[in-house]
């Protein structure tokens, strides 16, 4: 997205990429940037609302930085094992349903447990969260039978369905990905009202003048509505989604903040 902006805006666009606390510490660099519009930073839900709603931060995410754009959208998938004996949603629910001590599930971020929260609501099951370092780590404890389940990115677990290893039983969506159209979506297997997606959007320092904002907001509206950027989006497991304006976004991660604070405090969430 990055090099088809060069092409929008006339300027070359350098990518540093800053981890650590799931990405707050790139968030903060923006947030003590000049705001003239040429440092951007790349947040998610993660970021924005997940963390810190977890961690105590130099920063307010909804007022420290201002929101652009949103970008992308992506769901999860939860799979399990092929060895767990069960083919599909239904057979996994009468299953999980006579596990007295629960089913136990790995995931890498405390992203992949809401929607494991969300499902043992409306599913009325019992999910037990076993936290790894990284997705590679997850789905090697599952192809070797230490736990059944998994929910994580598609790019970590398709691979895996594809060879039978694994087996995919919905995604986190209310309806299906188009990056997995073969797998059903939570409303279509019976967890009505469940749609938890991950997404990434675009952030300037506050202070950054209106105008700016609003040059950066067209520029990413005509980049993500290129084809070809569909393609390498869906490799990674991700679909092309932007924003009706500024305010719109802004709007989104308000609401998305609310109601993700109210599932990691009801249900006592804490970092993997």
């Amino acid at each position: 997205m990055a090099h088809r902006l060069d092409a929008v805006l006339g300027a070359k666009h350098l990518i540093e990429n800053l981890a650590g606390a799931s990405s707050t510490l790139a968030a903060v660099q923006t947030v003590r940037a000049e705001p003239d519009g040429h440092t951007l930073f790349l947040g998610s839900n993660v970021s924005q609302v997940i963390a810190p709603s977890m961690l105590k931060l130099s920063y307010d995410p909804l007022t420290a930085l201002a929101p652009i754009s949103q970008v992308t959208t992506s769901s999860s998938l939860v799979a399990v094992s092929a060895g767990y004996g069960v083919k599909n949603w239904a057979e996994f629910l009468a299953k999980a349903k006579r596990e007295r001590d629960g089913v136990f599930y790995g995931t890498s971020n405390v992203g992949f447990q809401i929607p494991a929260v969300q499902i043992s609501r409306i599913a009325g099951i019992k999910l037990v969260n076993v936290p790894f370092k990284g997705g590679a780590e997850t789905v090697t404890a599952v192809l070797g039978g230490n736990i059944p389940m998994i929910i994580g990115t598609p790019p970590t677990i398709l691979p895996h369905v594809n060879s039978g290893a694994l087996v995919a039983l919905c995604a986190t969506s209310a309806e299906r990905s188009s990056v997995m159209p073969d797998i059903p979506g939570a409303n279509e297997v019976g967890l009505k009202g469940m749609d938890s997606v991950g997404w990434f959007g675009v952030f300037a320092p506050v202070k950054t003048p209106l105008s700016t904002i609003t040059q950066l907001h067209a520029a990413i509206q005509s980049v993500i509505a290129d084809k070809s950027l569909l393609q390498a989006l869906g490799r990674e497991g991700l679909e092309p989604r932007g924003s009706a304006s500024p305010e719109a976004f802004a709007s989104f991660q308000k609401k998305e903040y609310e109601e993700s604070t109210a599932i990691i405090r009801e249900a006592g969430l804490a970092a993997n």
